[in-house]
C-alpha cells in the first residue's frame, strides 16, 4: 500500500488572532492546492482514502483535492490534528493497511507532525525533514516500515 503525506496549504497568519482550529486557506493556499491536484493528476495516483485533520486548513485542502481529482469526500480525524504523536498516527494508519484492495491512503496534516511521521517510518529524526505547505510525500508501506518513492515542495511541482 502507498501512503500520501501531504501537508495542508498556506492559511490565514497566526498574527491576525483567530482560533488556530479556525484559520482558512488564503488565496495562495487554495492556488497551492489546485496546483498540488493538478500534479497529482498527472501522476495517476488515485486514492481509496483521503483523511484529513479537523482544522479548517487541511480540511479546505482536502476539499480541494477531492473536487479536482475526483477523490473521496475527505475524512477528518482527530489523530492528524496538531501536536499528534508519530506513533499513535501509525497505530491509525495500520488499521487502514490491513483493509484488502486499499492501495492509496492519503493524509492530509501539519508540521512538524508530517515530519515525525515521515521520520518514524523510515527510522531517521524528525529534524532531517522540512516539509513545506502544499508539499506532498509519498511512501511505499510494508508493514510498519517504508520507502520513501519522492517528496516535493508544490514549487516543484
Amino acid at each position: 500500500m502507498k501512503l500520501l503525506l501531504i501537508r495542508h496549504a498556506t492559511a490565514d497568519d497566526r498574527s491576525l488572532g483567530l482560533a488556530d482550529h479556525t484559520r482558512q486557506l488564503t488565496d495562495k493556499g487554495r492556488q497551492q492546492s489546485r496546483r498540488l491536484a493538478a500534479f497529482l493528476a498527472g501522476s495517476g495516483l488515485h486514492a481509496d482514502v483521503l483523511l484529513c485533520s479537523t482544522l479548517c486548513r487541511a480540511q479546505q485542502t482536502a476539499q480541494i483535492l477531492h473536487q479536482h481529482l475526483s477523490w473521496p469526500q475527505p475524512e477528518a480525524v482527530d489523530w492528524l490534528d496538531i501536536d499528534s504523536e508519530a506513533e499513535a498516527q501509525q497505530q491509525a494508519i495500520a488499521r487502514y493497511t490491513e483493509q484488502k484492495g486499499l492501495e492509496l491512503l492519503v493524509c492530509v496534516g501539519h508540521e512538524p507532525d508530517i515530519s515525525a511521521l515521515l521520520a518514524s517510518y523510515l527510522g531517521s529524526e524528525a529534524s532531517c525533514f522540512q516539509i513545506k505547505k502544499a508539499s506532498a510525500s509519498l511512501l511505499d508501506l510494508t508493514g510498519r516500515q517504508a520507502c520513501l518513492l519522492w517528496s516535493l515542495p508544490v514549487a516543484l511541482m
